[in-house]
């Protein structure tokens, strides 16, 4: 008896010695303009987290977690180097979001929050300079009135634009932006392209241009666009129109106001469609004329006191201010009342010099611009009039307000969003109508890899949208006992055929796409749910009923429809829209993982009181 004792003990403490199968790591993304990293796992986790210095690194451990692939580095640009994913040891997997060097952030203000948890984000203060200093105004002499004049940009050091801008037009990461007086309707947009291809017009009802763009042509020469050129009618009410210079072989434009005002130009099909399309000649008349001005002539800015200064000459009184961008280190200088010499003398911004990067431009008729961006070790004290006609910047060098020493520990509280269940009642709270035999289960992210689907406001594409929804429907059906099939299961391309054909070949009981939609014409009024069907509407019905009645979402119905994926499907099949990417409402909505994740339970929800239904 003591020996069967005692074998019993040994085989029970090797069973507890033995590691439980580790989850997998699903998705990963990180969304630049909220500076936010989103994670999903198929099991449960409890991350870890810490702030490592030289260089600034936030580290993620997933303890259980595997990565299931080789590692992955994801470049981002900007403050933000890299996010890569990779194995730490065989049961935790890592997410590594490395700052560009001379950046850090505040590790008490870093947010790792669980959605749910499976699903979790990591959420960044903006990062700043290593000891940037703050905005710092000066108060300069007066100086005397004159008439304006507009002039050239001049830009100095290693990479310069090339031709003049105004702050009311900005090339942008999303597209063009467009700073307006005042702003018509989305949907009044009107676009038109010539008979060569060769120019868009936008016509924008109601629309009033600032003057500094008026009658004007500016150079782009980005996304295959060489120049815009701006007119104004002076009918009543007021229209402006917009020509886009673009590629033969561009793919239309359109344009939308956008809610924090001005207007934004997205080439449709988004961003993708159009990077490295080489723009064609420039219009003739691209260059504004100077006229004659009288105001103080800036003639030189000179590294000056062993690097310690550099100073801005003019020929008559200036004045300026300073201002320091916190999350890129650039210090802006703004000399009202100036005007630029031809030629104009610059330093020579060599390996060493401590200012990386000098842009001088003529802001508008009578401002002056300067932008300094220093060197790694380099930061900027305060701005001082050292006499009526020069303006001093002092240089430093830069001192760590991260020392090399140990990380630092960043909290990761347990998921406590009450959109969710706690972790321990997870698995044992989970949505209604488990089914008790073995269904299969095939669901579709639309879309994926060199096929982004609809682009929408601010650059939001469809795949992105769709596919972390889809990994979440597809957690909370297997852990209901459904067996499931992804058609893609990370960012590649599959084709219409190849995703019915694989539910087809595996015989699936159910098939579900999902999808978010667009509309055109700058009508971001347009917004709320659509679920499609080709044949029986049972499987619509049962989404359509459990989202209607779990989201505030606007319901545009249940509609039949002859979908590729629907009609070639042999199992009874539902198309879900769960929003516009281009609504002014389901934009912003359908960004946020806590949404985006109701709306997967929703769904789930609903596949599981059609297959209770049914009694598959």
């Amino acid at each position: 008896m003591r020996f069967h004792w005692l074998l019993l003990s040994i085989l029970s403490t090797l069973l507890f010695a033995l590691p439980a199968q580790a989850g997998k790591l699903l998705f990963w993304r990180f969304e630049t303009n909220q500076n936010r990293l989103t994670f999903t796992t198929d099991s449960r986790v409890q991350p870890r987290a810490q702030l490592i210095p030289n260089p600034t690194r936030i580290v993620l451990d997933l303890p259980g977690i595997t990565l299931g692939r080789p590692s992955v580095d994801q470049s981002i640009g900007g403050a933000i180097r890299s996010v890569r994913a990779g194995q730490f040891d065989s049961q935790t997997a890592r997410l590594v979001i490395e700052l560009a060097p001379g950046y850090t952030v505040d590790p008490t203000q870093i947010k790792v929050r669980g959605l749910s948890p499976t699903q979790w984000t990591v959420e960044l203060p903006t990062p700043q300079r290593i000891g940037s200093p703050s905005r710092t105004p000066i108060t300069p002499p007066p100086t005397r009135p004159s008439p304006n004049n507009p002039g050239p940009l001049r830009p100095l050091g290693p990479t310069p634009p090339s031709n003049q801008q105004s702050n009311d037009l900005q090339v942008t990461r999303n597209g063009l932006l467009v700073r307006l007086d005042s702003m018509g309707e989305n949907k009044d947009i009107r676009t038109e392209r010539s008979e060569d291809q060769q120019t868009i017009a936008l016509t924008l009802p109601g629309a009033v241009l600032p003057k500094s763009l008026v009658d004007k042509t500016f150079p782009v020469n980005e996304y295959g666009v060489s120049d815009v050129k701006f007119e104004q009618t002076q009918a009543s009410p007021p229209e402006a129109r917009l020509t886009l210079r673009v590629a033969k072989d561009s793919p239309s434009w359109q344009a939308y106001y956008s809610r924090i005002g001005g207007l934004v130009l997205l080439p449709k099909g988004g961003l993708s469609q159009v990077q490295g399309l080489k723009p064609p000649e420039p219009s003739p008349n691209i260059t504004l004329k100077p006229t004659q001005n009288q105001n103080p002539t800036i003639s030189a800015i000179q590294l000056t006191n062993n690097n310690s200064q550099l100073v801005i000459q003019a020929d008559g009184p200036i004045q300026g201010t300073g201002n320091l961008d916190r999350r890129t280190g650039v210090y802006e200088i703004r000399i009202p009342q100036a005007q630029l010499a031809e030629p104009l003398q610059g330093p020579q911004l060599g390996r060493n010099s401590p200012i990386y990067k000098l842009q001088v431009r003529q802001a508008d008729a009578a401002t002056v611009v300067i932008v300094v961006q220093p060197s790694l070790g380099i930061r900027f004290g305060g701005l001082s009039q050292t006499s009526q006609q020069t303006l001093s910047l002092e240089v430093r060098s830069l001192q760590a307000i991260n020392p090399p020493g140990n990380p630092s520990t960043i909290p990761v509280p347990p998921p406590s969003n009450p959109s969710f269940p706690p972790p321990d009642s997870f698995p044992t709270n989970p949505p209604s109508g488990t089914p008790r035999g073995r269904v299969l289960v095939v669901i579709d992210p639309g879309h994926g890899g060199k096929d982004p689907g609809a682009v929408g406001l601010g650059g939001l594409q469809e795949k992105n949208v769709i596919l972390p929804i889809s990994l979440e429907v597809t957690q909370i059906l297997k852990q209901q006992g459904v067996e499931v099939m992804l058609t893609r299961n990370a960012d590649y391309f599959v084709s219409l055929q190849g995703r019915t054909d694989m539910a087809n070949r595996a015989r699936a009981d159910i098939f579900v796409s999902i999808h978010a939609n667009a509309v055109g014409g700058g009508r971001s009024n347009v917004n709320g749910l659509e679920v499609f069907y080709a044949g029986n509407r049972q499987l619509a019905d049962a989404i359509h009923r459990s989202i209607m009645r779990s989201i505030n979402v606007r319901d545009r119905g249940v509609k039949q429809a002859r979908f590729y994926v629907l009609r070639n499907s042999r199992m009874p099949s539902s198309l879900v829209e769960v929003g516009f990417v281009t609504g002014a409402e389901d934009n912003p909505r359908l960004q946020d993982p806590a949404y985006r994740s109701q709306m997967a339970r929703a769904i789930a929800q609903g596949i599981l009181d059609y297959i209770q239904q049914k009694r598959l």
